[in-house]
């Protein structure tokens, strides 16, 4: 590596300067390509993220609908519904829909609903498979690599991801198993088509790099090469400085602007090259010394020279480096230049040197310091400690810095910060703090203590930055991440963090609570004769009802589509919980006018009860699930506790 590296400086050494705009233009066209290809591939993983979403809403939608029309087929001819008989009605019924509506299947371009069920060592197709005529539907091996998202959810899985469906061919799949029907359902679509789009992006906009690079080149060819020739000339005129003398050399006009140095005189400084040729010499001297510097380079322009004296200088980190400089003047090209030769002095002035506080860097920070003594009482601050925390500089000096306390700390938190400084020598973390004003705002501190030379503490050094802008933006992703967009109640995924944690803590705690399952009564049809708009604002209407009548230890949230869920967080018994219902059906299914639309909303709740009906979250949604299902289709009050006899009885019944 290191030997390629020599390689690639000393080719470019040999260049001349008039090839670098075409590096330039080299780098610059890569840099864009590769910010092309980032924004094309994080679109892209926002695009599949998307359609993966979609398809997950199509199978979870999918599934309920083929539930229904399984039950609904088979309660029209008044059969028993033994899983042989269900199945065979519901295929025959949803082959009929298929039939009826050939686009049912269809999704998108390439993509489709599948519905399959095993038989017994392959995977048989129910509906049509889009890419085969009726003539040559074909089963799939069970064992085959084929047509992997249904065997899933035939193995009873449910997701998403990327596998080959029954072509061999990759696509985006949804699955699900329709468990009561011993039927699995997918919805994929080609990764050639959810690529596509990108790819078309990715060509063009390759296209237009590479267009802007050879305008690029043209426009350096016509307007930059003759200035590029000049500068061809002016480093060969620098490269008579001596780069490799262990003396600083540098080069400058006789007003004192730096040309050129070496690289002696750049580590004096602690400046690069680059940097270095952005300076006015006298930005380097030490300001007291300006005046009697500017005296002494107007002498070295009258007479010639410039003997032995002594200066200082300031390095990048601000600090006074004393230096023994002298000079002469040339002239080239009928201009005067002043060759200064400097000689780095600090190993005899180092201990002052290393005891200077920089004042340039503490006033520049945008980090707000104070510097307390050793009885912790304020004795300086930074400009910046007047624009974070409110206080003017005269009024922190003298005080404690208890007075920023925000109150949310109490004592003993303060006590562990000094006792790990004391033990450590520094403490780092986070702190809330209060402003002039009153506010309150989180804060990333550190302390250090400064001791002295028998290890006596004499200083305590405070940083301190105000983190307020990233607290908020973390709890956006937060709420983003755990928030359903349009009502803004707990998605599925802080439910079930919710959920966990009030089973550990009725486990804890030897105390019941209960979990209503709700569904919207004809949603759907709502949604399909009044637009989406319309049950959009149910929707809304719904859960700020749902929100209203629970209390704050209460959880609502929605699952997804039209179900929500309840937990109450601390019950008595079943009767409290029924009455609860109640109320909560009272809120939500009051008469609401949405233009000239007058809407009732309807609710089926399906009730749950830890320990009575489970201990898992996963038994106890079922619980809920079947019991809303029941209230929705055999109960006039649509509210119902879920009670195994009752609902294996109505099973049989149907």
């Amino acid at each position: 590596m290191k030997g390629l590296k020599s390689c690639l400086i000393e080719t470019f050494a040999r260049h001349k300067i008039e090839y670098t705009p075409y590096y330039l233009i080299v780098l610059f066209t890569i840099n864009m390509l590769i910010v092309a290809s980032v924004s094309i591939g994080l679109l892209y993983n926002i695009g599949f993220e998307r359609q993966k979403n979609r398809l997950i809403d199509l199978v979870e939608t999918q599934s309920v609908m083929i539930d229904i029309v399984a039950s609904q087929a088979t309660i029209a001819h008044n059969m028993h519904s033994s899983n042989t008989v269900m199945r065979s009605i519901a295929a025959k019924f949803i082959r009929q829909i298929n039939t009826k509506y050939p686009a049912y299947g269809g999704i998108g371009r390439t993509g489709e609903f599948a519905l399959g069920q095993r038989n017994g060592g392959s995977i048989g197709y129910i509906l049509k498979q889009r890419y085969f005529d009726e003539k040559n539907q074909m089963d799939i091996p069970w064992k085959s690599s084929f047509g992997e998202p249904m065997r899933r959810a035939l193995s009873g899985k449910k997701g998403a991801g990327v596998y080959l469906d029954y072509r061999g061919v990759p696509v985006l799949a949804a699955y699900k198993p329709i468990s009561n029907l011993g039927w699995g359902l997918v919805a994929k679509i080609d990764l050639d088509e959810i690529r596509a789009p990108y790819i078309k992006a990715a060509g063009y906009a390759f296209f237009f790099t590479l267009l802007l690079a050879v305008i690029g080149s043209i426009a350096f060819w016509f307007f930059v090469n003759p200035l590029v020739s000049e500068i061809e000339d002016a480093r060969q005129f620098n490269c008579l400085l001596i780069s490799k003398s262990s003396i600083g050399l540098v080069l400058c006009t006789s007003d004192g602007q730096i040309m050129n140095a070496n690289q002696s005189f750049l580590k004096i400084v602690g400046r690069t090259l680059e940097e270095i040729l952005t300076f006015n010499y006298f930005d380097l001297i030490a300001e007291k010394y300006i005046e009697e510097e500017k005296k002494r380079l107007a002498g070295l322009i009258q007479t010639g020279s410039l003997s032995t004296c002594e200066s200082y200088y300031i390095n990048s980190d601000g600090a006074l480096i004393p230096i023994r400089l002298s000079g002469e003047l040339v002239t080239m090209k009928n201009t005067h230049y002043l060759w200064l030769s400097i000689e780095d002095i600090r190993d005899f002035k180092k201990r002052e040197a290393e005891l200077l506080l920089s004042s340039v860097v503490f006033e520049n920070l945008q980090e707000a310091i104070f510097i307390t003594d050793s009885k912790k009482i304020i004795i300086k601050t930074n400009k910046a400690f007047a624009a974070v925390t409110g206080f003017p500089i005269e009024e922190a000096l003298g005080k404690s810095p208890s007075f920023l306390k925000s109150g949310r700390h109490d004592s003993s938190f303060y006590e562990k910060i000094f006792l790990e400084i004391d033990a450590t020598g520094t403490w780092h973390g986070e702190i809330w703090n209060r402003r002039k004003d009153g506010t309150i705002y989180p804060s990333l501190q550190s302390i250090s203590a400064v001791y002295d030379e028998n290890n006596k503490v004499i200083r305590y050094v405070s940083v301190l930055t105000d983190i307020s802008i990233q607290k908020a933006y973390e709890q956006q992703l937060y709420d983003h991440a755990h928030n359903d967009t349009l009502t803004g109640l707990p998605n599925r995924l802080y439910f079930e963090q919710k959920f966990d944690q009030t089973l550990l803590r009725a486990q804890y705690t030897q105390q019941k609570f209960a979990l209503f399952f709700i569904d919207l009564d004809r949603f759907k049809e709502i949604n399909d004769t009044m637009g989406h708009d319309i049950g959009d604002f149910v929707l809304q209407t719904v859960a700020n009802a749902l929100k209203d009548g629970v209390r704050s230890e209460d959880l609502v949230a929605r699952l997804g589509g039209d179900e929500f869920v309840v937990i109450i967080a601390s019950i008595s018994n079943s009767h409290e919980a029924i009455q609860i219902a109640r109320h909560l059906m009272e809120k939500a299914q009051q008469v609401v006018q949405i233009d000239e639309h007058t809407l009732q909303p309807s609710l089926s709740i399906g009730i749950a009860m830890y320990p009575d009906h489970g201990t898992e979250r996963s038994v106890l949604l079922k619980c809920a699930d079947e019991a809303m299902y029941y209230a929705k289709q055999n109960t006039q009050e649509h509210y119902y506790m879920f009670s195994i006899d009752e609902i294996s009885q109505n099973t049989l019944k149907s």
